[in-house]
């Protein structure tokens, strides 16, 4: 255990399940946490559109998870209905869902080089039009995502289905009582790894009439949320991670802490 992060209290919106390894990480390094999820997830209520996808799975060239939830309702939905992807070549547009693929037995998955998400996807020798010409691509992710990716590779002349596999909804979370509970008014600064999480929680702190955490600094993952979180009316610039694992963002968050940023 180290003091980097003494005295700093840190805001983590991420969905519950889905923060203890960075909030453990935080206070490893001194720091206090702030817990309030922006995001929940529960699985799709349209069991019957993915469910259908899934049972064409053998017809696919390629598959693409989009989340770590995608992974996690994913993965276990194509081995309830006794599909394999064996046969298809696999693809994480972030290293958690890549982590999450490898930790449930799939070694060979292709993830982005840098910038993780669906532009450095895109990047990829594997998914230009010279390779996805003609192809089938399975997209898993959550109800009502980008389209960007998928319209990309159409145009690159792929055919591409979504299954939506889960949906993602606001928790019943007060901000007001997760700051009482920590004792503070306005936390040091607070990590935002998702813009719907970001989005979110601005509507929240103007539910809430805390309009004094706009001058909170915030950290997000990658120049594009970052331009789209500037525009939420927070005060200061985003600090940037460009990825969004525990080590990238506690990385980020100590230069922070120590002057070095």
């Amino acid at each position: 255990m180290s003091n980097r992060l003494k005295g700093c209290v840190v805001l983590v919106s991420r969905p519950r399940n889905r923060a203890a390894s960075l909030t453990a990480k935080i206070k490893d390094e001194g720091g206090r946490v702030v817990l309030a999820p922006m995001i929940g997830t529960k699985r799709a209520r349209d069991q019957k559109q993915f469910s259908v996808l899934i049972d064409r799975l053998s017809d696919y060239t390629s598959v693409i998870f989009i989340s770590r939830t995608a992974v996690e309702f994913g993965v276990e939905q194509i081995k309830r209905q006794n599909q394999a992807l064996d046969q298809l070549s696999i693809y994480a547009i972030g290293s958690g869902s890549a982590t999450e693929l490898k930790e449930r037995g799939f070694s060979n998955v292709q993830t982005p080089h840098s910038e993780f998400s669906s532009e450095g996807l895109l990047k990829l020798d594997e998914l230009q039009a010279t390779s996805v010409g003609g192809t089938k691509i399975l997209i898993v992710r959550g109800a009502g995502g980008r389209e960007h990716l998928g319209e990309t590779l159409v145009s690159r002349g792929a055919e591409v289905d979504y299954c939506e596999i889960y949906e993602r909804f606001m928790p019943d979370v007060c901000i007001t009582d997760a700051l009482s509970n920590a004792g503070v008014a306005v936390p040091d600064i607070g990590i935002f790894t998702s813009l719907e999480g970001a989005t979110n929680f601005v509507n929240k702190i103007r539910a809430e009439g805390l309009n004094l955490l706009f001058e909170m600094p915030v950290l997000v993952v990658g120049a594009r949320m970052a331009n789209e979180v500037a525009k939420l009316g927070f005060f200061k610039a985003p600090l940037i991670a460009e990825n969004p694992n525990d080590a990238n963002v506690i990385g980020v968050l100590v230069k922070w802490a120590t002057g070095k940023l």
